[in-house]
């Protein structure tokens, strides 16, 4: 089958940053004395939005104000971190000039706040390849993965349907969320080397270059 647009998760996927996520939330937790095991990290942090991540880890009311200024404070200590060793994973720019190069239309959907996106154009130069408008990232009102808004909201930016994608994606919420969805192939990218991915059944890459280009021609 040949697919007519591409969707890639940010972080983990296009840049594999996880190692410094995780450090930081350790850090902020650390902060508001908050203790979580590594399973309860994966189940209530990994692949979900800041609102939803703040909500479960403190597990009371937040108000509005409280959400954005905890959220602001973990991507503050984010950014200080990874700031001296921000860059793509290897062969995501080639894929990206591919895909350019052919027409190919594809966005970012994103977990990441404003606060991040804003972050990566300028840091990254994302606007080689992208506009603020067209990426797709927790604006507030959609519900966090494993539910697919973000995938179909993404589906909707490029005027195709979610069947005609293949979306990359690192976590399990995110995969599930893809999946939900209906995806038409995904990617699962093992950018922290777990085994538990293989349970999912779909093709993981280690390197960008071992996308089947063949799939969009």
């Amino acid at each position: 089958m040949i697919y007519k647009g591409v969707v890639f998760d940010f972080n983990g996927t296009l840049v594999w940053d996880t190692p410094y996520h995780n450090q930081a939330f350790d850090i902020f937790l650390e902060k508001h004395n908050i203790q979580l095991t590594d399973d309860e990290k994966t189940i209530k942090i990994h692949g979900k939005t800041n609102p939803d991540i703040m909500r479960g880890i403190f597990e009371r009311e937040l108000t509005d104000k409280e959400i954005v200024d905890f959220s602001i404070e973990k991507e503050s200590i984010y950014q200080q971190l990874i700031m001296n060793d921000l860059h793509f994973a290897d062969g995501v720019v080639e894929l990206f000039d591919f895909l350019k190069q052919h027409e190919i239309p594809f966005t970012i959907a994103t977990s990441s706040d404003f606060f991040n996106v804003d972050f990566y154009f300028r840091e990254m130069n994302l606007a080689r390849w992208f506009t603020p408008e067209n990426v797709v990232y927790n604006d507030g009102t959609l519900k966090g993965k494993p539910e697919p808004d973000i995938f179909l909201r993404a589906a909707a930016r490029l005027k195709l349907s979610p069947s005609e994608l293949v979306i990359f994606e690192d976590s399990k919420a995110g995969i599930l969320a893809a999946e939900r969805a209906g995806a038409g192939k995904i990617y699962i990218v093992d950018s922290i080397k777990d085994d538990d991915l293989k349970a999912f059944g779909h093709e993981i890459i280690n390197h960008f270059n071992e996308v089947n280009e063949t799939l969009f021609l």
